[in-house]
């Protein structure tokens, strides 16, 4: 096999989302970005019986796993630019999310047009300022709804901006605000703000349910107790990437990959390791790979030559720890997660 290999752990992933069910009364899987590098359909599937909730950035994200949660809602976080999104999103069964007065006004013609029920999530903005609904138009949202019998607004929510208590602190008062408008048009609703960092301030965060990402995959936007952290969840790795080796061979002369190598002389043994920066992983040597202290010169774009002996066809690791990686390329685990696995085989360990 010439692809890198990604070896999931499907165990340790599972265990990830009930440590977090733990402390929450219901728990939303985000698997956009194909779960992280994960693997969005295995990963799903692998949570159907957890998870009460999936979350998606973009429709045809929350298509590719309609099949895989078996039966449980999908909410995809992008709100519908045309009719032709709001109708894909009406038709396959998904949550919509409403951002604003016209993505409103969008899923209503939809409904109206093919009088069809359509489920919707509000997303207001508490201070990120990515999607979401200001205060005011929160309000004109919920009374245009409140006369439409086909659309069913089951939830609000919105996300933190930072991994800092006093914004977290400011955003939250804010939210508490946003919910009590929106429960005087929909008592039910299911209130969320809480991602990973949020389930970590504990239940005054968690409201009715929890939507974790990086959590799910072993990993947490800080690493120690800082101010308002009620609980660090022990969590394991869900991945670890490796790279086959294709060629062995005595070095006489010449270049390694492209340009001149470094520290090596006539005689020593390199090798060739197919992984490069069309994987996934940074062009510098210096790229934070568990292979960066053999690296001869920079990657290639699919292959990368190695200081040492290596048998052909033996695998290297290349990505054990993303939190590790990220410190000396000056990126973050997210990052990471998301290319290391861009052109890799998955294999899924139970």
């Amino acid at each position: 096999m010439q692809k890198v290999k990604a070896v999931i752990n499907l165990s340790n992933i599972r265990q990830n989302a009930k440590t977090f069910l733990e402390h929450s009364k219901r728990l939303c899987a985000v698997v956009k970005a194909n779960a992280y590098g994960h693997g969005a359909e295995e990963i799903a599937l692998a949570l159907s019986d957890i998870a009460d909730l999936f979350a998606t950035a973009i429709l045809d994200e929350a298509i590719a796993i309609r099949h895989a949660v078996c039966g449980k809602d999908i909410l995809v976080f992008a709100p519908p630019l045309t009719e032709e999104d709001a109708y894909e999103i009406a038709v396959n069964g998904f949550i919509g999310s409403v951002t604003s007065l016209y993505s409103a006004r969008v899923f209503v013609r939809v409904s109206q047009k093919y009088r069809l029920p359509i489920k919707v999530h509000l997303k207001v903005n508490t201070g990120m300022n990515r999607y979401g609904m200001r205060p005011q138009e929160l309000g004109k949202v919920c009374k245009l709804f409140a006369k439409q019998k086909q659309i069913q607004v089951q939830g609000i929510y919105s996300h933190l901006y930072a991994c800092a208590f006093e914004q977290a602190e400011r955003q939250r008062e804010k939210f508490l605000r946003a919910v009590a408008l929106c429960k005087r048009y929909f008592p039910t609703v299911i209130a969320h703000l809480s991602a990973t960092y949020g389930a970590m301030l504990g239940e005054r965060y968690t409201f009715d349910m929890t939507r974790v990402g990086l959590g799910l995959y072993g990993y947490l936007p800080i690493s120690k107790r800082e101010n308002g952290v009620v609980w660090l969840p022990a969590l394991k790795k869900g991945m670890q990437v490796f790279a086959p080796v294709m060629e062995s061979r005595v070095y006489q002369s010449g270049g390694a990959g492209y340009g001149t190598p470094k520290s090596i002389n006539a005689g020593e043994r390199i090798c060739l390791c197919r992984y490069g920066y069309a994987d996934g992983f940074l062009r510098t040597s210096k790229n934070g790979s568990e292979l960066e202290s053999a690296h001869l010169n920079n990657l290639c774009m699919d292959a990368c030559v190695c200081k040492g002996e290596r048998k052909r066809g033996e695998y290297l690791p290349v990505m054990l720890d993303a939190e590790k990686t990220a410190s000396k390329t000056g990126t973050i685990a997210y990052e990471v997660l998301c290319a290391a696995t861009r052109r890799a085989e998955f294999v899924y360990e139970k």
